[in-house]
């Protein structure tokens, strides 16, 4: 023991009584591996591995039509919400009139799993940081598109 002269004769045998059976050491050394392989899963890196790293083209489509597409060129997500059902996606987009394109390859992956689906894309370089269109899907209705007025009077 590091500190032998704090331990009195009764602590250092009871310490030296504890025997670890195999089953509780093959115990001890299955958690530490498992957790081992966990911190190692955990810190690697994510690229070239799941949905995100499909091919894009340039128009924003995927080769892989079953995986969302999040990653591309003409726009980006900025910001995502879900509650009761409802999904709500902000993009960011330098043509706000693709809404449709970039609408569809975002909702048809994961129209399944819920009620309404809101996509709001707003201009890239736009200071308001309001949206110019919006395109809802809802399974009664389909795909809906608003085009909200933004001129500069509007403002």
């Amino acid at each position: 023991m590091l500190f032998c002269d704090r331990f009195d004769a009764g602590t250092s045998e009871v310490m030296a009584s504890i025997n670890l059976g195999w089953p509780v050491r093959t115990g001890l050394v299955v958690c530490i591996v498992a957790l081992l392989a966990f911190n190692w899963l955990a810190r690697r890196d994510p690229s070239g591995v799941g949905p995100t790293a499909s091919p894009v083209g340039a128009t924003g489509t995927s080769n892989a039509t079953t995986e969302p597409l999040l990653i591309n060129d003409d726009w980006q997500i900025r910001n995502m919400a879900t509650a009761h059902g409802a999904f709500v996606i902000e993009v960011e987009a330098e043509d706000p009139s693709q809404v449709e394109t970039i609408a569809r390859a975002l909702i048809e992956p994961i129209k399944a799993d819920y009620d309404e689906i809101l996509v709001y894309v707003s201009r890239v370089d736009d200071p308001t940081d309001l949206p110019a269109r919006r395109m809802q899907w809802t399974p009664q209705d389909g795909y809906v598109e608003i085009a909200y007025d933004q001129s500069p009077s509007a403002r």
